[in-house]
């Protein structure tokens, strides 16, 4: 099969070498990263052969849903509209699960803000890109996520459990380059670039690079 780019939105852990748990919430999402056959030159071209071979290299898949996203570029979008908001604010405030998150008000109402600069930028990435807007992101995506979310429990980030035990983050792929693409784009994503700011600190005082 061609190289593919896979997003996993589905609530798991890596509790020690071979032992995971998880919840077997969300779904598999993955598209093509390079086609040769189609001449890729960046822009997310791929073939139907393409696609089958994704297809049936995801077939054995039966314990969670499996979607082929025929736009990498958004795929990846889609799967920050939930890391962006959710792994970042668990971190920002020092290491709170998914349901303190969503079911507190306050921390409710900035998770909605930072969901929504999210698909702004996401949105403004997809036009540069020669997207129609078809491919765009709505607000749909973000009610997917919160609704995701709502019915997540306590669930503990990747990122956020990697804080606690001080170990190295990744800050600077999972959250930083987002900001700074939108600073590219002329997107303002003032929520955003807090939460992040706040994780820096973290990263910064316990040295987790």
């Amino acid at each position: 099969p061609p190289p593919p780019g896979g997003m996993a939105l589905i609530c798991s852990n890596r509790l020690s070498p071979g032992q995971i748990s998880h919840t077997y919430g969300g779904k598999l999402v993955c598209g093509v990263a390079y086609s040769q056959d189609a001449d890729d030159d960046d822009s997310g071209k791929w073939t139907e052969q393409d696609k089958s071979a994704i297809l049936s290299l995801f077939e054995p898949v039966q314990s969670v849903p499996f979607e082929f996203e025929p736009n990498l570029r958004r795929g990846r979008w889609w799967k920050n509209v939930w890391n962006l908001p959710f792994s970042g604010l668990s971190c920002s405030m020092g290491g709170v699960t998914v349901d303190k998150i969503v079911t507190d008000p306050s921390l409710r109402s900035i998770a909605y803000k930072v969901i929504n600069e999210t698909i702004d930028i996401a949105n403004a990435d997809l036009k540069r890109m020669g997207c129609s807007e078809d491919e765009f992101l709505g607000k749909e995506t973000g009610e997917e996520m919160m609704t995701l979310s709502d019915n997540m429990g306590a669930y503990r980030p990747s990122t956020m459990i990697d804080l606690l035990a001080r170990n190295p983050m990744e800050v600077r792929y999972l959250f930083r380059e987002a900001i700074n693409r939108a600073d590219s784009l002329g997107v303002p994503c003032p929520h955003l670039e807090t939460v992040v700011c706040h994780i820096e600190a973290y990263q910064r005082e316990h040295n987790l690079f």
